[in-house]
Protein backbone atom coordinates (compact mmCIF):
# COMPACT_ATOMS: atom_id res chain seq x y z
CA UNK A 1 0.00 0.00 0.00
CA UNK A 2 1.36 3.31 -0.91
CA UNK A 3 1.65 6.00 1.56
CA UNK A 4 1.18 10.04 0.49
CA UNK A 5 2.31 12.42 3.04
CA UNK A 6 -0.16 14.47 5.37
CA UNK A 7 0.70 17.70 3.58
CA UNK A 8 0.56 16.51 0.02
CA UNK A 9 -3.34 15.09 0.52
CA UNK A 10 -4.23 18.41 1.99
CA UNK A 11 -3.27 19.84 -0.68
CA UNK A 12 -5.01 18.08 -2.95
CA UNK A 13 -8.35 18.09 -1.01
CA UNK A 14 -7.84 22.13 -0.89
CA UNK A 15 -7.73 22.04 -4.40
CA UNK A 16 -10.26 20.18 -5.43
CA UNK A 17 -12.55 22.19 -2.97
CA UNK A 18 -11.26 25.18 -4.58
CA UNK A 19 -11.90 23.86 -8.17
CA UNK A 20 -15.55 22.89 -6.95
CA UNK A 21 -16.26 26.37 -5.50
CA UNK A 22 -14.64 28.86 -7.71
CA UNK A 23 -17.83 30.63 -9.83
CA UNK A 24 -18.39 30.17 -13.32
CA UNK A 25 -17.83 33.58 -14.72
CA UNK A 26 -20.08 34.51 -17.72
CA UNK A 27 -18.54 37.56 -20.19
CA UNK A 28 -21.19 39.51 -21.08
CA UNK A 29 -21.02 40.75 -24.76
CA UNK A 30 -19.78 43.95 -25.42
CA UNK A 31 -22.90 46.31 -26.38
CA UNK A 32 -22.85 47.63 -30.19
CA UNK A 33 -24.07 49.75 -32.07
CA UNK A 34 -26.13 46.92 -33.74
CA UNK A 35 -27.47 45.80 -30.63
CA UNK A 36 -29.00 49.22 -29.60
CA UNK A 37 -30.00 50.01 -32.98
CA UNK A 38 -33.72 50.04 -32.06
CA UNK A 39 -33.76 52.01 -29.15
CA UNK A 40 -31.42 54.83 -31.46
CA UNK A 41 -34.19 54.63 -33.68
CA UNK A 42 -36.61 55.67 -31.57
CA UNK A 43 -34.70 58.52 -30.49
CA UNK A 44 -34.23 59.93 -34.07
CA UNK A 45 -37.88 59.63 -34.17
CA UNK A 46 -38.62 61.45 -31.22
CA UNK A 47 -35.85 63.73 -31.75
CA UNK A 48 -36.83 64.91 -35.19
CA UNK A 49 -40.86 65.17 -35.00
CA UNK A 50 -40.25 67.16 -31.71
CA UNK A 51 -37.45 69.45 -33.32
CA UNK A 52 -39.77 70.08 -36.03
CA UNK A 53 -42.91 71.35 -34.08
CA UNK A 54 -40.41 73.38 -31.94
CA UNK A 55 -39.99 75.26 -35.37
CA UNK A 56 -43.36 75.45 -36.22
CA UNK A 57 -44.37 76.89 -32.73
CA UNK A 58 -41.42 79.14 -32.78
CA UNK A 59 -40.96 80.34 -36.25
CA UNK A 60 -37.48 82.02 -37.09
CA UNK A 61 -36.53 81.59 -33.36
CA UNK A 62 -33.11 79.56 -32.68
CA UNK A 63 -33.73 76.04 -31.90
CA UNK A 64 -31.99 73.65 -29.79
CA UNK A 65 -33.40 70.26 -28.20
CA UNK A 66 -31.45 67.40 -26.66
CA UNK A 67 -32.97 63.93 -28.51
CA UNK A 68 -31.56 61.84 -25.97
CA UNK A 69 -32.33 63.79 -22.55
CA UNK A 70 -35.85 64.19 -23.67
CA UNK A 71 -35.83 60.69 -24.08
CA UNK A 72 -34.37 59.09 -21.69
CA UNK A 73 -36.91 61.18 -19.13
CA UNK A 74 -39.59 59.64 -21.09
CA UNK A 75 -38.51 56.42 -20.96
CA UNK A 76 -38.64 56.53 -17.33
CA UNK A 77 -42.20 57.97 -17.15
CA UNK A 78 -43.39 55.37 -18.87
CA UNK A 79 -42.88 53.17 -15.73
CA UNK A 80 -45.26 55.21 -14.32
CA UNK A 81 -48.26 55.04 -16.99
CA UNK A 82 -50.57 52.32 -18.80
CA UNK A 83 -53.81 52.29 -21.16
CA UNK A 84 -53.51 55.38 -23.40
CA UNK A 85 -51.09 57.07 -21.57
CA UNK A 86 -48.58 54.87 -22.29
CA UNK A 87 -49.46 53.95 -25.92
CA UNK A 88 -49.62 57.96 -26.82
CA UNK A 89 -46.01 58.47 -25.16
CA UNK A 90 -44.79 54.87 -27.19
CA UNK A 91 -46.19 56.04 -30.29
CA UNK A 92 -44.56 59.36 -29.97
CA UNK A 93 -41.38 56.93 -30.52
CA UNK A 94 -42.96 54.98 -33.21
CA UNK A 95 -42.98 51.75 -31.17
CA UNK A 96 -46.41 51.27 -30.33
CA UNK A 97 -46.79 48.69 -27.67
CA UNK A 98 -43.42 48.32 -26.89
CA UNK A 99 -42.66 46.14 -24.00
CA UNK A 100 -41.31 48.81 -21.20
CA UNK A 101 -38.99 45.83 -19.98
CA UNK A 102 -37.24 45.79 -23.29
CA UNK A 103 -37.35 49.64 -23.31
CA UNK A 104 -35.16 49.51 -20.27
CA UNK A 105 -32.79 47.23 -20.80
CA UNK A 106 -32.26 48.79 -24.47
CA UNK A 107 -32.04 52.24 -22.93
CA UNK A 108 -29.42 51.09 -20.32
CA UNK A 109 -27.25 49.52 -22.85
CA UNK A 110 -27.12 52.84 -25.39
CA UNK A 111 -26.67 54.84 -22.45
CA UNK A 112 -23.71 52.60 -21.17
CA UNK A 113 -22.33 52.88 -24.66
CA UNK A 114 -22.73 56.62 -25.48
CA UNK A 115 -20.90 57.36 -22.02
CA UNK A 116 -17.71 55.05 -22.27
CA UNK A 117 -15.00 56.92 -21.50
CA UNK A 118 -12.40 56.54 -23.15
CA UNK A 119 -10.18 59.77 -21.66
CA UNK A 120 -12.19 62.22 -24.62
CA UNK A 121 -15.22 62.87 -25.73
CA UNK A 122 -16.69 63.49 -22.33
CA UNK A 123 -20.90 62.47 -22.18
CA UNK A 124 -21.89 62.23 -18.78
CA UNK A 125 -25.76 61.13 -17.51
CA UNK A 126 -27.56 61.77 -14.85
CA UNK A 127 -30.96 60.96 -13.04
CA UNK A 128 -32.79 61.57 -10.31
CA UNK A 129 -36.54 61.81 -8.80
CA UNK A 130 -37.86 63.96 -6.02
CA UNK A 131 -41.24 63.49 -4.60
CA UNK A 132 -42.75 64.47 -1.31
CA UNK A 133 -44.34 62.04 0.32
CA UNK A 134 -47.13 63.98 2.03
CA UNK A 135 -48.39 64.98 -1.11
CA UNK A 136 -48.05 61.58 -2.79
CA UNK A 137 -47.81 57.60 -2.16
CA UNK A 138 -44.91 56.41 -4.61
CA UNK A 139 -45.40 52.87 -5.70
CA UNK A 140 -41.97 50.35 -5.19
CA UNK A 141 -42.29 48.94 -8.76
CA UNK A 142 -42.03 52.38 -10.22
CA UNK A 143 -38.67 53.10 -8.05
CA UNK A 144 -37.06 50.01 -8.88
CA UNK A 145 -37.86 50.47 -13.06
CA UNK A 146 -35.93 54.13 -12.37
CA UNK A 147 -33.23 52.45 -10.87
CA UNK A 148 -32.15 50.92 -14.09
CA UNK A 149 -31.68 54.33 -15.65
CA UNK A 150 -29.23 55.10 -12.42
CA UNK A 151 -32.07 57.17 -10.86
CA UNK A 152 -32.06 57.77 -7.35
CA UNK A 153 -35.24 59.59 -5.35
CA UNK A 154 -35.07 61.57 -3.21
CA UNK A 155 -37.90 62.44 -0.59
CA UNK A 156 -38.13 66.20 0.06
CA UNK A 157 -40.50 68.39 1.90
CA UNK A 158 -42.02 70.50 -0.83
CA UNK A 159 -43.99 72.83 1.78
CA UNK A 160 -40.24 74.24 2.62
CA UNK A 161 -40.85 75.24 -1.47
CA UNK A 162 -37.46 77.22 -1.39
CA UNK A 163 -35.21 75.02 -0.13
CA UNK A 164 -36.73 72.52 -2.02
CA UNK A 165 -36.17 74.55 -5.22
CA UNK A 166 -32.18 75.41 -4.31
CA UNK A 167 -31.46 71.72 -3.78
CA UNK A 168 -33.05 70.58 -7.54
CA UNK A 169 -31.45 73.32 -8.85
CA UNK A 170 -28.39 72.41 -7.25
CA UNK A 171 -28.26 68.79 -8.44
CA UNK A 172 -29.03 70.50 -11.87
CA UNK A 173 -26.19 72.66 -11.48
CA UNK A 174 -23.94 69.73 -10.26
CA UNK A 175 -24.94 67.34 -12.65
CA UNK A 176 -24.04 69.88 -15.69
CA UNK A 177 -21.19 70.58 -14.37
CA UNK A 178 -21.81 74.22 -13.75
CA UNK A 179 -23.38 74.87 -17.69
CA UNK A 180 -27.01 75.36 -16.43
CA UNK A 181 -27.48 76.72 -13.06
CA UNK A 182 -31.30 75.59 -12.59
CA UNK A 183 -34.48 74.30 -14.04
CA UNK A 184 -36.99 75.10 -10.96
CA UNK A 185 -38.54 78.89 -10.14
CA UNK A 186 -40.78 77.36 -7.87
CA UNK A 187 -43.00 74.58 -6.38
CA UNK A 188 -46.52 74.78 -6.24
CA UNK A 189 -48.89 73.28 -4.09
CA UNK A 190 -50.49 71.26 -6.97
CA UNK A 191 -46.92 69.73 -7.54
CA UNK A 192 -45.96 66.40 -6.53
CA UNK A 193 -43.17 65.07 -8.15
CA UNK A 194 -39.93 65.55 -10.43
CA UNK A 195 -38.23 63.42 -12.82
CA UNK A 196 -35.11 64.72 -13.99
CA UNK A 197 -32.53 63.99 -16.62
CA UNK A 198 -29.55 65.84 -16.97
CA UNK A 199 -26.22 65.89 -19.35
CA UNK A 200 -23.33 67.29 -19.95
CA UNK A 201 -21.00 66.62 -23.37
CA UNK A 202 -17.63 68.24 -23.97
CA UNK A 203 -15.10 67.24 -26.68
CA UNK A 204 -12.50 68.76 -28.38
CA UNK A 205 -12.80 68.23 -32.38
CA UNK A 206 -10.37 65.52 -34.00
CA UNK A 207 -8.53 68.63 -35.89
CA UNK A 208 -8.79 71.96 -34.43
CA UNK A 209 -9.58 75.19 -36.22
CA UNK A 210 -6.89 78.08 -36.14
CA UNK A 211 -8.07 80.66 -34.14
CA UNK A 212 -5.93 82.73 -36.30
CA UNK A 213 -7.98 81.81 -39.30
CA UNK A 214 -11.56 83.42 -36.93
CA UNK A 215 -12.76 86.48 -39.00
CA UNK A 216 -16.11 88.71 -39.41
CA UNK A 217 -18.63 87.76 -41.92
CA UNK A 218 -22.12 88.61 -42.88
CA UNK A 219 -24.76 85.85 -41.90
CA UNK A 220 -28.11 86.47 -43.67
CA UNK A 221 -30.73 85.59 -41.20
CA UNK A 222 -34.23 84.27 -43.14
CA UNK A 223 -35.97 87.80 -42.82
CA UNK A 224 -32.84 88.92 -45.19
CA UNK A 225 -31.58 90.97 -42.17
CA UNK A 226 -27.46 90.80 -41.88
CA UNK A 227 -25.61 90.34 -39.02
CA UNK A 228 -21.65 90.28 -38.21
CA UNK A 229 -20.61 87.58 -36.82
CA UNK A 230 -17.40 85.48 -36.33
CA UNK A 231 -16.41 82.60 -38.53
CA UNK A 232 -14.11 79.64 -37.70
CA UNK A 233 -13.13 78.40 -41.31
CA UNK A 234 -10.78 75.78 -42.80
CA UNK A 235 -9.40 74.35 -46.05
CA UNK A 236 -8.75 70.95 -45.67
CA UNK A 237 -10.26 67.27 -46.33
CA UNK A 238 -13.77 67.02 -45.15
CA UNK A 239 -16.40 64.76 -45.09
CA UNK A 240 -19.38 66.32 -46.52
CA UNK A 241 -22.66 65.24 -48.61
CA UNK A 242 -24.35 67.21 -51.50
CA UNK A 243 -28.23 66.19 -52.51
CA UNK A 244 -30.14 68.04 -54.62
CA UNK A 245 -32.29 69.73 -51.75
CA UNK A 246 -29.52 69.93 -49.00
CA UNK A 247 -26.00 70.05 -48.21
CA UNK A 248 -24.09 67.81 -45.34
CA UNK A 249 -20.83 68.67 -43.18
CA UNK A 250 -20.13 66.09 -40.70
CA UNK A 251 -16.79 67.24 -38.46
CA UNK A 252 -15.62 64.48 -35.96
CA UNK A 253 -14.90 64.88 -32.92
CA UNK A 254 -11.04 63.15 -31.04
CA UNK A 255 -11.39 59.67 -30.89
CA UNK A 256 -14.25 59.89 -33.59
CA UNK A 257 -17.26 58.19 -31.52
CA UNK A 258 -19.06 61.78 -31.83
CA UNK A 259 -19.24 64.32 -34.41
CA UNK A 260 -21.49 67.78 -35.12
CA UNK A 261 -22.78 67.75 -38.44
CA UNK A 262 -24.22 71.36 -40.24
CA UNK A 263 -27.18 71.23 -42.82
CA UNK A 264 -28.07 73.57 -45.18
CA UNK A 265 -30.43 73.93 -48.17
CA UNK A 266 -28.94 73.31 -51.31
CA UNK A 267 -28.48 76.15 -53.90
CA UNK A 268 -31.44 75.44 -56.07
CA UNK A 269 -33.17 74.27 -52.75
CA UNK A 270 -35.99 77.84 -52.99
CA UNK A 271 -38.31 76.43 -50.02
CA UNK A 272 -38.81 78.88 -47.15
CA UNK A 273 -39.45 76.14 -44.38
CA UNK A 274 -36.58 73.39 -46.05
CA UNK A 275 -35.43 72.94 -42.06
CA UNK A 276 -38.64 71.89 -41.22
CA UNK A 277 -38.44 68.88 -43.65
CA UNK A 278 -35.64 67.19 -42.29
CA UNK A 279 -36.24 63.67 -40.88
CA UNK A 280 -34.92 60.38 -40.14
CA UNK A 281 -35.22 59.59 -43.42
CA UNK A 282 -33.38 62.40 -44.97
CA UNK A 283 -30.45 62.56 -42.44
CA UNK A 284 -29.88 58.75 -43.18
CA UNK A 285 -29.78 59.24 -46.93
CA UNK A 286 -27.19 62.61 -46.70
CA UNK A 287 -24.64 60.33 -44.87
CA UNK A 288 -25.34 57.02 -47.49
CA UNK A 289 -23.95 59.74 -50.01
CA UNK A 290 -21.18 60.96 -47.74
CA UNK A 291 -17.58 61.53 -49.35
CA UNK A 292 -14.24 62.41 -48.02
CA UNK A 293 -12.72 65.58 -49.73
CA UNK A 294 -10.88 68.30 -49.90
CA UNK A 295 -13.76 71.77 -49.42
CA UNK A 296 -13.07 74.86 -47.48
CA UNK A 297 -15.94 75.15 -44.46
CA UNK A 298 -17.39 78.10 -42.93
CA UNK A 299 -19.62 77.72 -39.87
CA UNK A 300 -19.90 80.20 -37.40
CA UNK A 301 -19.06 80.49 -33.74
CA UNK A 302 -21.88 79.17 -31.24
CA UNK A 303 -23.19 79.91 -28.06
CA UNK A 304 -26.71 78.63 -27.93
CA UNK A 305 -29.25 78.74 -25.17
CA UNK A 306 -33.16 77.38 -25.36
CA UNK A 307 -35.54 76.91 -22.92
CA UNK A 308 -39.40 75.78 -23.33
CA UNK A 309 -41.89 73.85 -21.59
CA UNK A 310 -42.37 71.04 -24.81
CA UNK A 311 -46.47 69.73 -23.29
CA UNK A 312 -47.65 71.94 -26.44
CA UNK A 313 -45.28 70.46 -29.05
CA UNK A 314 -45.89 67.01 -27.19
CA UNK A 315 -50.14 67.71 -27.78
CA UNK A 316 -49.51 68.24 -31.64
CA UNK A 317 -47.70 65.42 -31.82
CA UNK A 318 -51.01 63.04 -30.46
CA UNK A 319 -49.70 62.67 -26.87
CA UNK A 320 -52.58 64.35 -24.94
CA UNK A 321 -53.61 61.84 -22.10
CA UNK A 322 -50.34 62.37 -20.15
CA UNK A 323 -51.22 66.25 -19.86
CA UNK A 324 -54.69 66.03 -18.59
CA UNK A 325 -56.02 65.57 -15.12
CA UNK A 326 -59.19 63.51 -16.01
CA UNK A 327 -57.28 61.52 -18.72
CA UNK A 328 -53.99 60.31 -17.49
CA UNK A 329 -52.99 57.14 -16.05
CA UNK A 330 -49.80 57.46 -14.10
CA UNK A 331 -51.40 54.68 -11.53
CA UNK A 332 -48.32 52.59 -11.64
CA UNK A 333 -46.33 55.59 -10.48
CA UNK A 334 -48.07 56.39 -7.30
CA UNK A 335 -51.48 58.29 -5.79
CA UNK A 336 -52.37 61.22 -4.49
CA UNK A 337 -55.50 63.14 -2.75
CA UNK A 338 -56.44 63.50 -6.92
CA UNK A 339 -54.92 62.27 -10.36
CA UNK A 340 -51.48 62.42 -11.05
CA UNK A 341 -51.16 64.01 -14.56
CA UNK A 342 -47.97 66.11 -15.96
CA UNK A 343 -48.19 69.23 -15.35
CA UNK A 344 -44.78 70.54 -16.75
CA UNK A 345 -42.28 69.25 -19.29
CA UNK A 346 -39.53 71.84 -19.18
CA UNK A 347 -36.38 71.28 -21.66
CA UNK A 348 -33.36 73.61 -21.23
CA UNK A 349 -30.10 73.67 -23.56
CA UNK A 350 -26.80 75.58 -24.11
CA UNK A 351 -24.38 74.51 -26.10
CA UNK A 352 -21.26 76.23 -27.24
CA UNK A 353 -19.12 75.71 -30.86
CA UNK A 354 -15.65 76.95 -31.69
CA UNK A 355 -12.07 76.75 -33.05
CA UNK A 356 -11.52 73.89 -30.39
CA UNK A 357 -14.57 71.99 -30.22
CA UNK A 358 -17.88 72.12 -28.60
CA UNK A 359 -19.42 71.76 -24.69
CA UNK A 360 -23.49 71.57 -24.45
CA UNK A 361 -25.39 70.85 -21.32
CA UNK A 362 -29.54 69.74 -21.49
CA UNK A 363 -31.96 68.94 -18.71
CA UNK A 364 -35.22 68.08 -18.93
CA UNK A 365 -37.59 68.20 -16.28
CA UNK A 366 -40.89 65.91 -15.90
CA UNK A 367 -43.33 67.75 -13.43
CA UNK A 368 -45.81 65.52 -12.27
CA UNK A 369 -48.90 66.85 -10.09
CA UNK A 370 -52.45 67.26 -9.77
CA UNK A 371 -54.90 69.46 -10.93
CA UNK A 372 -56.89 70.86 -7.43
CA UNK A 373 -56.71 70.27 -3.66
CA UNK A 374 -59.35 68.96 -1.80
CA UNK A 375 -61.31 71.86 -0.10
CA UNK A 376 -59.83 72.73 3.32
CA UNK A 377 -62.32 74.07 5.74
CA UNK A 378 -60.57 75.58 9.23
CA UNK A 379 -63.49 76.04 11.43
CA UNK A 380 -62.10 78.41 13.91
CA UNK A 381 -65.36 80.63 14.10
CA UNK A 382 -68.69 79.56 15.55
CA UNK A 383 -70.44 76.74 13.59
CA UNK A 384 -73.00 74.57 13.74
CA UNK A 385 -72.99 71.08 14.77
CA UNK A 386 -75.82 68.05 13.45
CA UNK A 387 -75.05 64.17 15.37
CA UNK A 388 -77.52 62.39 12.69
CA UNK A 389 -78.67 58.60 11.70
CA UNK A 390 -77.45 58.36 8.06
CA UNK A 391 -79.52 56.33 6.49
CA UNK A 392 -82.84 58.28 8.10
CA UNK A 393 -81.41 61.47 8.75
CA UNK A 394 -82.95 61.52 11.77
CA UNK A 395 -81.15 64.20 14.22
CA UNK A 396 -79.61 62.51 17.13
CA UNK A 397 -77.59 66.03 18.49
CA UNK A 398 -77.93 69.35 16.55
CA UNK A 399 -75.45 72.30 18.38
CA UNK A 400 -73.92 75.58 18.00
CA UNK A 401 -70.50 76.19 19.31
CA UNK A 402 -69.57 79.60 19.64
CA UNK A 403 -66.94 79.01 22.42
CA UNK A 404 -65.45 75.37 22.36
CA UNK A 405 -62.95 76.39 25.11
CA UNK A 406 -66.11 76.60 27.70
Amino acid sequence: MIRFPISIILVLILGFIACQKEPKVVEKAPISAESVAEIAEMNQALGWKIFNQEQINKPGENILISPFSIQTALNMATNGAKGNTLQEILELMDRPDYPISDLNRLHNDLTTLLCQQSGHPTLTVANRFFYDKNRATIKSPFLDAISSYGCGSENLDFDGEQAAVDHINAWVKTSTLGKIDKILNNISVLDVAFLISALHFKADWAIGFSSELTHLHPFTKADGAIKQVEFVNADRVFSFSQTAKYNLVDIPFKDSTFSLSFIQAAEGNAETNWHSTVNPETFKSLFANIQSERAIVYFPKLKLSYENDLIKSLELLGVNDAFSPDAADFTDLGTALSNIFIRQLKHKVVLEVDEKGAEGAAVTSIGFGIDSLPPSFLFNHPFVLVLRHIPTNTMIFTGYVADPSI
